[in-house]
């Protein structure tokens, strides 16, 4: 916890104001108290260590004593001297309150918590009590517990204010965030900026950007926060707001490449694809060693089909990375679609070298390999990929794929190999489209219905499953929905051949490029 001990220490205190010659007159406890409240701990601590020699018994004296070196950091010296004012009498609170924040800072938060409920049935409204039970509670996830207490230490709460809100995220309690965060003052720099990360990863982006923008106009080193704004209001949809407070940045001198990176999606998701080619260009000019920016800018040169463009942009980043996975995986893709498959096998087999348990390249050779007829090839490396990497759901898919092209006497690997991936990721609806096809040939129509139907849910675009689902309709005398579904086929194919005849291959290979790996959905 960071908020600060003293204050809530200090709270029973009486204000005294003596000054330093005054005080060698005064009681000894006076004295005390105004050395404490003066920050003068360790002369505090000798003046009450001399007054409790006296008079062992003196539970206020005790209770300073416990205060001042609490004050001055000797945590365990200030819990004997409580315990021992508690031996006196155990029902003297403020010693018991002591003792149990300490023990909290200490890290014992059984022994805490028992000290902090027995205070509470003693006084059921302390804010103290309440905001160290809310925090023991926050540390030990038992979030709908904390915010019980945090409520009710509304006029402590503040420090760990934070915490409060989390445990409302956590709690489904979303819509009270805000009455909760607009309490942390726009200057409050780290506060604002912490509520922007928060609001972020609950996935409130555009809530975050606010935050992140009053972080961004008090802070010394506004760009952080800027930085995180503009990527708040992209996730959250809003291009325009995400380009215009770039383009201020820009104005304002600001040259970094990983925001112009980041900008490039903005410009991309708002349909303006040339400017997004420019901001990447201007990140490789201001980074030329930066693999990110040519990888992201061929990345968009593949889905836009400018695959002149894109084997520039490629061959220029192989002279800065001649060892890049990922380019050379983009080069041989962008190969492919021009047609030069020795060229493409080749940079996608240098890709598979360079990073030996990646599922990518054998995507793209696979699908290479099948299209120049050199099924069983396909088939050989993608069982030993399989093998190897048996979490992979897009190389199993591409298993499965490849023996139903062989002309394989039996579907029973081939729907293996389907059920593997489906397993491992329930929402590839391209497996389960694979997966029904073969439930269906093999007279299963209800599994592949089963298996159809979801898939055609998952993507509603996706016309091979549309077609199997309307084929497994009429198997059934369902002409109604077989002729909906095979209405739905013509449109899509029509639509997807009017864009990109390839897109189901440049798909696939974005599934497997994607970074993290493909294991198992959970």
């Amino acid at each position: 916890m960071r908020f600060g001990l003293l204050p809530f220490l200090l709270a029973g205190l009486p204000l005294l104001t003596l000054a330093a010659d005054e005080c060698k007159g005064a009681p000894p406890y006076d004295c005390a108290v105004t050395l404490i409240q003066q920050g003068r701990f360790p002369a505090a601590v000798g003046v009450l260590e001399k007054l409790t020699a006296e008079s062992p018994r003196n539970l206020k004296a005790l209770n300073l004593l416990g205060i001042a070196l609490s004050a001055a950091g000797d945590l365990e010296k200030a819990n004997e001297r409580l315990r021992q004012a508690l031996q006196v009498d155990p029902a003297f609170l403020p010693a018991l309150k002591n003792l149990s924040i300490n023990e909290f800072r200490l890290g014992q938060m059984d022994q805490a918590h028992a000290g902090l409920e027995t205070l509470l049935k003693a006084s059921p409204n302390d804010d103290v009590t309440h905001l160290y039970l809310g925090e023991i509670a926050y540390g030990a996830k038992q979030f709908a517990e904390a915010v019980t207490h945090y409520e009710k230490s509304r006029a402590q709460v503040y420090p760990v204010i934070l915490h409060f809100a989390e445990c409302l995220l956590e709690t489904g309690r979303k819509k009270e965030l805000s009455a909760v965060l607009e309490a942390i003052p726009e200057e409050d720099v780290e506060k604002q900026f912490q509520a922007g990360i928060l609001l972020g990863k609950a996935g409130a982006y555009l809530e975050a950007a606010p935050y992140f923008g009053r972080a961004r106009k008090h802070a010394t080193d506004p760009y952080k926060a800027a930085y995180d704004q503009t990527l708040m209001l992209i996730r959250g949809g809003d291009y325009p707001a995400a380009i215009q407070l770039s383009n201020e940045l820009f104005t304002a001198g600001v040259r970094r490449a990983e925001l112009y990176n980041l900008v490039s999606e903005a410009f991309l998701k708002a349909g303006q694809v040339e400017r997004a080619y420019a901001s990447l260009k201007s990140a490789i000019a201001l980074e030329p060693a930066a693999e990110d920016n040519y990888g992201d800018l061929t990345g968009i040169c593949l889905d836009q089909a400018n695959y002149e463009l894109g084997l520039e942009v490629v061959n220029e980043g192989l002279k800065h990375l001649p060892d890049s996975y990922r380019l050379h995986l983009q080069r041989g893709q962008i190969l492919a679609q021009k047609g030069f498959s020795d060229e493409s096998e080749k940079e996608l087999e240098t890709a598979s070298r360079l990073s030996p348990t990646a599922a990518a390249p054998y995507v793209s050779l696979g699908f290479a390999w099948i299209q120049r007829g050199e099924t069983a090839k396909a088939v050989e490396v993608l069982r030993a990929r399989v093998k190897g990497n048996p979490d992979d759901f897009v190389l199993a898919y591409m298993l499965g794929i490849a023996l139903n092209r062989s002309g394989a006497e039996t579907d029973a690997e081939a729907k293996a190999a389907f059920e593997a991936s489906v397993r491992l990721n329930p929402r590839f609806s391209r497996a389960r489209a694979e997966l029904g096809k073969i439930l269906l040939r093999s007279g299963d129509v209800g599994g592949a219905t089963a298996q159809l139907e979801t898939a055609v849910q998952i993507d509603p675009e996706d016309a091979t499953a549309a077609y199997q689902l309307g084929q497994a309709y009429r198997r059934v005398g369902d002409s109604a929905r077989a002729e909906e579904m095979l209405t739905r086929v013509v449109k899509l194919r029509h639509q997807r051949d009017a864009i990109d005849p390839n897109e189901e291959m440049k798909s696939l290979f974005r599934e497997a490029a994607a970074p993290g790996g493909h294991t198992a959905v959970k």
